[in-house]
């Protein structure tokens, strides 16, 4: 695979490989030195060749070509090569929102992220039909701290709409006693396979953020069923009894957008993050930008010397592949040990759910 080509695109290296797909480093380059790096996502060609992985691949890439905001992972090109359909993604270097909750950051900060996470996730819920200009109801249906990333550069991502409910989409929504997305994200409603609206979504991302804020999982179980059943009844425990000093307003924040019925809870990710961004505001702390300049100062550069060395500049050798000796020290459970500590905007752990 490694110096393949996918139409006019270079491949550099395996990013990540997953049981229905893989996510590749690639380059274009044309005229006058111009060159683009940018991220492939691509589906097993065991799997292409079904009608439901091809319909949910093709769902992706129509929805996320039309999804436009700085928070969504811009998308470059879409295209199939011998009968395999891949799609061609910007390439933003980062962290899952899984490890920056390890990293422990100020709540001021993790504010900031969250609410800049369900802006792009409220540009998604607000797409409109081209033409008679109603809403398409998108729901991502798979908001968790895998699919949220922050850039080393602190540009939140909102990744992988690979089951993201939309109207007209060709794959079914739903298959009889599945269930799409994460569990212990899930909204009481998407566990219990009732009609969803955006208000899913906002469940979803308050679960993320008292986790990010608690350092603690919220809904656990030792199966499937246990978990449906924290998800539905256990009671919630407000973050500031764990963690004392929280900023003013934060409990209530989160337990708004926890609230089990829809019509109790935040209506929408731009209300959560109006007030999530108030309270960044008056805690008078470093901002995201400032923070990620200061604490990912070493990742930059551990990601900086690994791309030297996959695009063989500066004397770093290595060229195109994996290089050896290249440990993984952000997100271990998201890349192979031989991958960068880096998350690639758009695709996440499981690039396709079936």
């Amino acid at each position: 695979m490694i110096g393949a080509r996918f139409g006019d695109y270079e491949i550099l290296h395996a990013l990540k490989s997953g049981g229905m797909g893989d996510v590749l480093l690639a380059r274009r380059r044309g005229l006058a030195g111009f060159e683009q790096l940018c991220a492939i996502k691509t589906v097993r060609a065991e799997l292409a060749a079904t009608s439901l992985a091809r319909a949910m691949f093709l769902d992706e890439a129509r929805l996320v070509a039309r999804l436009s905001h700085p928070a969504i992972a811009q998308v470059i090109d879409f295209g199939e090569v011998d009968g395999a359909a891949y799609l061609v993604m910007e390439y933003v270097p980062g962290m899952s929102f899984r490890a920056l909750g390890e990293r422990r950051p100020p709540p001021a900060v993790l504010c900031q992220a969250v609410a800049a996470a369900c802006r792009g996730l409220h540009a998604a819920h607000e797409l409109r039909d081209l033409v008679d200009g109603h809403l398409l109801g998108v729901v991502h249906r798979d908001i968790s701290p895998d699919n949220l990333m922050l850039g080393y550069d602190a540009r939140v991502k909102v990744l992988d709409f690979g089951i993201a409910l939309v109207r007209g989409r060709q794959a079914p929504v739903t298959e009889l006693g599945t269930l799409k997305g994460k569990p212990p994200y899930m909204s009481p409603e998407q566990i219990k396979n009732h009609p969803i609206d955006r208000r899913s979504d906002v469940f979803s991302t308050a679960v993320v953020l008292w986790e990010l804020v608690t350092g603690r999982h919220l809904f656990t179980g030792d199966s499937i069923y246990a978990v449906a059943k924290a998800v539905e009844e256990q009671p919630i425990v407000p973050p500031s009894r764990l963690v004392p000093g929280l900023p003013d307003g934060l409990d209530d924040v989160i337990l708004a957008g926890l609230a089990r019925d829809p019509d109790r809870r935040l209506a929408t990710a731009a209300a959560m993050a109006e007030v999530l961004e108030r309270i960044a505001a008056a805690a008078h702390r470093d901002s995201l930008e400032a923070w990620a300049e200061d604490a990912l100062t070493g990742e930059r550069e551990h990601h900086r010397r690994w791309l030297a060395g996959v695009l063989g500049v500066g004397g770093a050798g290595g060229g195109p592949g994996r290089p050896s000796g290249v440990s993984t020290a952000l997100d271990g459970a998201a890349l192979s040990p031989a991958s960068p500590s880096a998350r690639v905007a758009g695709p996440a752990l499981s690039l396709i759910h079936i």
